[in-house]
C-alpha cells in the first residue's frame, strides 16, 4: 500500500483528481459546480498538486450517492492507482452519509493509497489531527439532510391532509394549476383511458407502450399509480374525480398481481455471472432479473426454441414461457463446460507453446480480485497492518502489470494445464465472484433458449488452451435438458 500523506506538506507533487456533486440536475445548471471547481483550482495551485484532469461530476442525492456509477468509477480508478488525492470542494458535496464516508475512506480509498482533501474546511482525510473535524463535518452534513427530509415529508403530509394533493412531479395526464395543485389535462385523458383499457385486456406494459406511443416506464408508472382512480397514495380521496372507473383500476391491479414475479419481500442483490450472455438469433443481451436471465424483447427464434419440460420447473414463468430461464440453468451449463475443459486439460500440454503475447491479462485481474478478498479476510483474523500493506502492495504491482499491456514472457504449459484443471472448483467455490472469472474466460456466450450454447473464449483463454481442452473431450451434450454446447477458437 502506498504511503498516505500525513500533513499538508506531503501533498506537494501528488496527482490530483476531482469530485463534483450536486443534489439535482437543476443545481448543476447553476453556479454550484463552478464554485466547487474554483476551490479545487485554488487547492491545486496552493498545495503544489499535479492536476491529472480526471474528474467525476454527478447530480445525485448525497445520502445514496455511494451507490452511483460515478462513485464506483472513481473508486475503481483509485484502486488502479490513477491518482493520489481526491479534491472535494465542500464536505457536504462529497456525500451526506457519515457511515459511508467512513467506510469508503477506511476500507477503499486509504488502503489504495488515496487521500481526500476537502477544500472548504482544509481537511485532509489521512491526517490524524483532522480526523475529529472530518467526522464532525460529515455528521453535520448528514444531520442537515435528515432534517430537510423530515421537513419535506411533513410538508407533503400537510398538503395531502388539507388540500388532498400528493405533491411532487405531475405524472402523465396531470399538470399543476395556478394554485400549484394537480389537475387533469383534458387533451391527454383519452390516452390515459386507452392505457388502462389495454392493460385490463392482459397486454404487457411493453405492448401497451407500443400501441399508445408512450414510453415503457411512463406506462409502467401509470398503471401502478392510484391518482388516475382519484385516490392518493395513502388510499384517501383526491380533490379531483376519478379519470378512470375504480372498477377498471382494480381489474388492472388484479391482472398485474397474477404476473408478479416477486413475493413481496425486498429484492436480494446478486451478481449475475454471465454479463456476456446474448441471443444467438438477434444478438440482444440477456439481462439478470430476479434470479433469471431474461430476453427483454424476445425475437421469434428465441421464443420458438422453448420446449415445455415434462415436469414443471420451479419458478418457470407460466405467463411468457420461453422469454427467460433460471440463472442457475445457464450457469450450470457453464459449469459443465468447465468440467469438460478440466477433463481435456491433461491432453493439450503439447499445444501450449509458451509464446510471448501482448495485452491486458484478464485472467490475472480475475485472480488478483480473488486474492484481494482472501487478504482482507485474513486481515480480519490476524489484524496485522504491516502484513496487510505488504500483501496489498504486491497485488497493486501485479494489477498494474496486468493492466499495462506489457509483454508477457510466455505461458508455462504446466501452469496452464493446472489452471484449466481447477476451473470447475473455481466456478463452484464462490458463486458471487463468478462474474470476474466468466469475463476472463468468455468473450461472448450465445444461446437459443436451452437448445444450444455457443461460447467464444477470450484471446487469453485461447492462449491457455481452453478451446482445445474442450474439444479433447468429445461430449458436448450438457445441462439438465441436453443442451448442445460448443466452443470456438
Amino acid at each position: 500500500m502506498k504511503r498516505l500523506p500525513a500533513t499538508v506538506d506531503d501533498l506537494r507533487g501528488l496527482r490530483a483528481a476531482r469530485w463534483i456533486r450536486e443534489s439535482t440536475t437543476g443545481q448543476f445548471d447553476r453556479y454550484g459546480p463552478e464554485a466547487q471547481a474554483e476551490l479545487q483550482d485554488g487547492s491545486v495551485a496552493r498545495l503544489g498538486l499535479v492536476d491529472t484532469g480526471a474528474q467525476w461530476r454527478i447530480a445525485h442525492s448525497g445520502r445514496t450517492v455511494y451507490r452511483s456509477p460515478a462513485m464506483a468509477a472513481m473508486l475503481e480508478a483509485a484502486a488502479s492507482g490513477a491518482f493520489d488525492v481526491l479534491l472535494v470542494g465542500y464536505v457536504s458535496r462529497w456525500q451526506r452519509n457519515l457511515r459511508q464516508t467512513l467506510n469508503l475512506l477506511e476500507d477503499v480509498l486509504h488502503p489504495a493509497g488515496v487521500a481526500v482533501w476537502f477544500c472548504d474546511e482544509q481537511i485532509l482525510s489521512s491526517c490524524e489531527r483532522d480526523w475529529d473535524q472530518l467526522v464532525a463535518e460529515a455528521t453535520d452534513a448528514e444531520r442537515y439532510s435528515r432534517r430537510l427530509s423530515r421537513r419535506i415529508r411533513e410538508g407533503y403530509a400537510s398538503k395531502r391532509a388539507k388540500q388532498r394533493d400528493p405533491g411532487g412531479r405531475p405524472p402523465f395526464g396531470f399538470r399543476r394549476d395556478e394554485r400549484k395543485l394537480l389537475e387533469p389535462v383534458p387533451e391527454q385523458l383519452d390516452t390515459v383511458r386507452k392505457v388502462f383499457e389495454l392493460a385490463a385486456t392482459r397486454l404487457t406494459d411493453r405492448e401497451v407502450a407500443d400501441q399508445t406511443g408512450l414510453g415503457l416506464y411512463t406506462v409502467r408508472g401509470m398503471v401502478n399509480n392510484p391518482l388516475y382512480a382519484g385516490r392518493l397514495p395513502d388510499g384517501s380521496d383526491a380533490h379531483w374525480p376519478p379519470i378512470i372507473p375504480r372498477e377498471m383500476w382494480d381489474d388492472v391491479q388484479g391482472v398485474r398481481e397474477t404476473r408478479r414475479t416477486r413475493d413481496g419481500h425486498p429484492a436480494t442483490h446478486r451478481t449475475y455471472a454471465l454479463s456476456m450472455l446474448q441471443c444467438s438469433a438477434c444478438g440482444r443481451r440477456l439481462i439478470g432479473d430476479t434470479g433469471r436471465y431474461r430476453h427483454t424483447e424476445p425475437c421469434e427464434a428465441f421464443i420458438a426454441a422453448y420446449h415445455a419440460p415434462a415436469k414443471a420447473i420451479r419458478g418457470q414463468h407460466r405467463r411468457t414461457p420461453g422469454h427467460s430461464y433460471q440463472a442457475a440453468e445457464y450457469e450450470h451449463v457453464v459449469g459443465k463446460i468447465l468440467e469438460r475443459v478440466s477433463l481435456g486439460a491433461e491432453t493439450i500440454a503439447e499445444v501450449m507453446t509458451g509464446e510471448a503475447t501482448v495485452g491486458i491479462d484478464r485472467f490475472a485481474l480475475a485472480r488478483i480480485e480473488r486474492e484481494r478478498a482472501d487478504v482482507l479476510a485474513a486481515y480480519r483474523r490476524h489484524r496485522d497492518p504491516v502484513r496487510l500493506e505488504a500483501e496489498m502492495a504486491r497485488l497493486d504491482e501485479a494489477e498494474q502489470s496486468a493492466r499495462s499491456g506489457a509483454e508477457d514472457e510466455g505461458l508455462d504449459p504446466a501452469e496452464s494445464v493446472d489452471f484449466l484443471r481447477n476451473l470447475p472448483a473455481l466456478w463452484e467455490a464462490a458463486p458471487n465472484t463468478r462474474r470476474a472469472l466468466a469475463e476472463s474466460l468468455f468473450e461472448s456466450v450465445d444461446v437459443l433458449g436451452l437448445d444450444t450454447m455457443h461460447v467464444e473464449p477470450t484471446p487469453a483463454a485461447v492462449r491457455r488452451g481452453l478451446a482445445e481442452a474442450f474439444r479433447a473431450d468429445e461430449l458436448v451434450m450438457v445441462g439438465a435438458r441436453g443442451l448442445e454446447a460448443e466452443i470456438t477458437s
